[in-house]
């Protein structure tokens, strides 16, 4: 079967890259045939962040060329193109990352609600998140819209606890909890091998906060280790700094850390899948859903602290082992049983 897969696959993040990828990998690994349908979210960059992304940007397309190998023959850039020509497929598939939240999507929002193609084609979602707590409305597509677009969907499968509660109560369909594609595979060898440790504490930081870089410099002052910032531009005093780095060496970096502090989601996954002792430092708490339901379900709630818990508290939950063997435990549970929903959902 073919399968369309729409979501952020042409964003310059990494945890949104690694989705895309993981999903892919997951579709045909199934014995499906995929492909990317290539919506793409306005870019429109001025000459100075030409000039500070550039790099960057070539680094992305670079592993977007080597492993994004089918995207759809037409590029998209409106919901309007997706309805006068949408893709030919046997099955539409959204997700994961947050391509239900109205703040990230904006006009593109319908599609991403897979409001175009042939009333034929099966739709399905595999770990779609919200990314809030609650749901505010969107200014592109009413809730009454959104309830007859999931009508339409064979599975809707997504990724946080509270995007199950949201499409139930909200948009009166049911849904079924999935662990995000990343987590479908223990390991990526294909990209990294096999890590070596670093020796280094890695803070990967999405949210600006000073807060955050002082605390993890004392944790990693406390560990007798150096620190390094990976991901962001920003470049903190006392740190070393890996900017910008290949989407490969990002996740190296993650894979070998001594430790992670990340207020991340995907940082917190790769911190899981490859054993890594890590805090998550929450910033900003209307943004740290999909992060808490995932902790909440590998038992390790503990591992999160906000800028109200004192250094001390921070040192202290990352010099605190952690059961890997319980987590695998867990994860394998979740692994086994995410991969039975989203192949019914494509069966």
């Amino acid at each position: 079967m073919k399968v369309s897969i729409l979501t952020y696959h042409w964003e310059d993040n990494y945890g949104a890259t690694m989705q895309a990828y993981a999903t892919y990998k997951a579709v045909e690994s199934l014995g499906h045939e995929a492909e990317f349908i290539d919506l793409r979210l306005p870019y429109s960059p001025s000459p100075a962040q030409r000039i500070v992304f550039g790099l960057k940007r070539r680094r992305f397309n670079a592993f977007r060329k080597r492993f994004f190998k089918k995207l759809t023959p037409t590029s998209y850039w409106s919901v309007k193109e997706l309805r006068n020509n949408p893709p030919k497929a046997d099955c539409y598939l959204v997700g994961s990352d947050q391509t239900w939240n109205p703040n990230i999507a904006k006009d593109l929002l319908p599609a991403f609600f897979l409001d175009f193609g042939d009333e034929n084609v099966r739709r399905v979602t595999y770990a779609t998140s919200i990314g809030q707590n609650s749901w505010e409305g969107s200014s592109s597509i009413t809730d009454e819209e959104i309830c007859k677009s999931l009508s339409r969907f064979k599975k809707v499968l997504l990724r946080e606890d509270s995007a199950v509660e949201i499409s139930r109560t909200t948009f009166g369909r049911d849904a079924e909890q999935v662990i995000d594609p990343v987590l479908l595979f223990p390991s990526y060898p294909e990209l990294i091998g096999e890590p070596a440790l670093s020796g280094e504490v890695i803070a990967y930081k999405l949210i600006d906060d000073p807060g955050f870089y002082e605390v993890a410099k004392e944790i990693a002052d406390s560990m007798n280790m150096p620190i390094r910032s990976i991901g962001s531009v920003r470049r903190p005093k006392g740190y070393r700094y890996a900017y910008p780095e290949r989407v490969e060496d990002w996740v190296n970096r993650l894979a070998s850390a001594s430790m992670v502090m990340t207020d991340s989601f995907h940082g917190t996954v790769f911190s899981i899948l490859y054993h890594r002792p890590f805090v998550v430092y929450v910033g900003d708490p209307s943004r740290t859903t999909r992060i808490e339901s995932l902790l909440h379900q590998l038992g390790l709630s503990d591992r999160l602290l906000t800028s109200r818990n004192t250094t001390e508290e921070f040192k202290a939950v990352a010099s605190t082992p952690i059961d890997w063997k319980n987590v695998d435990e867990k994860l394998s549970a979740l692994r086994e049983d995410s991969f039975i929903k989203l192949k019914d959902a494509l069966d």
